[in-house]
This record gives structure tokens, C-alpha cells and sequence, in this order.
């Protein structure tokens, strides 16, 4: 599968899914306790500082959008996904949200103080990770954060059926070395890791990195 084909698939499917994935998960209430701590980790340290922007990078309908801006945080979302964004709009309307891929985010060089990817990267392959780690340290300005949320394993896994509906769709799993070693490879600094086992509804160990652009060259 090229790569246009893979994001044509992940589009054309969260566009079918994304009034029933809304009514699935309507907020930022099916997080366990110790992503929120990372979550509130990240906004304390986006917060510190001269304001700049953070994005919500794969967005989706904005749950998680609203859980940042709840905390402070001066956030807007992007997503591959034009009906996950309508709905973000309809459901947000404080916020802003625009159409827009990973890998080439819609902001100038060193504009954001944060990035923020909750499980934006689990359809993007192992080889595509350096590409797009690239793009998230493009638009941080020094001393910004990255933080990512994804699922632990390894291999990817095909998906027929999702949010009540038929679909055909490839997950990618993730070792946190794999991810932290892509990052550190981008020129991030991972300052702080997060495993935990899955819970009932889960299939695997989910980890959380955080990471940061160094304030100064190196």
C-alpha cells in the first residue's frame, strides 16, 4: 500500500465513523488515571513560559482538544479527517480546527510551544515515525514539548469492524524504545516515559512519551 493510498484509507474511514466515535467517546473521560497525569504533566509544562501555540495533532472530534483547553492550554486541532473536524467544530465551537495531515503541519518553523499526538500515530507505519517526529520538531520552538500516546507491541494489526461499523483499516503497535529512539533521532530529548498494562476493554500496554526540543543547539 503507497503512503497516499494508506492516508486516503484512514480518511475515507474516520469520515464514515466519526458521528459514532463522538457518541462512543464524547470526552476526555475514558483516560485511566496515569495518561492524565502525563496529560497534566504536558500542560503544566506548555503553560510555563512565553505563550505559544499547541496543537492537537490528529485531533479526531476534539475530546481531547477540550481536556488541554480545560487545563489552560492555548490549543487548537488539526486531523487527515474532514468529518472528525466537522464534528469537532460542531461539538467545540470555541475552538479551531482545520483539515490537515502529520506530516506537514499547517504552521511556520518554531511557532508552537507544544504538540500534543494521543494515539495519532497508530496508522502510520515504523518507516513513515522519523518523517513525521521531523515535522513535530519543525514547528516547536526551542524548549517546546511533544507528547504521544500509543499502544505497545510490535507488528500491525488489520481492523474490520470499528465505533459500529464495517471498515478495513491497518494499527500499528509500538515498543516505547522504537519510538523514543525515532524521537531522540528527530533531536528530541525524551524527558519522561509512561507504561502501563492494558486495561479489560484494552489489548495491549499503552505508553506515553514526552519529549522536548532542546532550548538550545547541541
Amino acid at each position: 500500500m503507497t503512503a497516499v493510498t494508506r492516508l486516503d484509507s484512514v480518511r475515507s474511514t474516520y469520515d464514515v465513523v466519526a458521528d459514532s466515535y463522538a457518541s462512543l467517546l464524547p470526552d476526555a473521560g475514558f483516560e485511566a488515571p496515569a495518561d492524565r497525569g502525563m496529560i497534566e504533566a504536558f500542560a503544566s509544562h506548555v503553560t510555563e513560559g512565553p505563550a505559544r501555540p499547541v496543537v492537537d495533532a490528529g485531533c479526531g472530534t476534539g475530546r481531547m482538544t477540550g481536556l488541554l483547553a480545560s487545563l489552560g492550554v492555548a490549543v487548537s486541532g488539526i486531523d487527515l479527517s474532514a468529518g472528525m473536524i466537522a464534528v469537532a467544530r460542531r461539538t467545540s465551537p470555541g475552538l479551531t480546527f482545520e483539515v490537515a495531515e502529520l506530516s506537514e503541519l499547517p504552521y511556520a518553523d518554531t511557532q508552537l510551544g507544544g504538540v500534543f499526538a494521543w494515539y495519532s500515530i497508530i496508522h502510520t507505519p515504523p518507516e513513515d515515525l522519523p518523517r513525521i517526529f521531523a515535522e513535530f520538531f519543525r514547528v516547536l520552538a526551542p524548549g517546546g514539548y511533544a507528547l504521544l500516546g500509543f499502544q505497545v507491541g510490535e507488528g500491525r494489526r488489520h481492523l474490520s469492524r470499528a465505533y459500529g461499523h464495517d471498515v478495513s483499516l491497518e494499527t500499528h503497535l509500538f515498543t516505547p524504545e522504537l519510538t523514543a529512539g525515532h524521537l531522540t533521532g528527530a533531536g528530541f530529548t525524551v524527558t519522561a516515559q509512561m507504561t502501563r498494562q492494558g486495561r479489560a476493554h484494552e489489548k495491549t500496554p499503552q505508553a506515553v512519551l514526552l519529549a522536548r526540543r532542546p532550548a538550545t543547539a547541541v
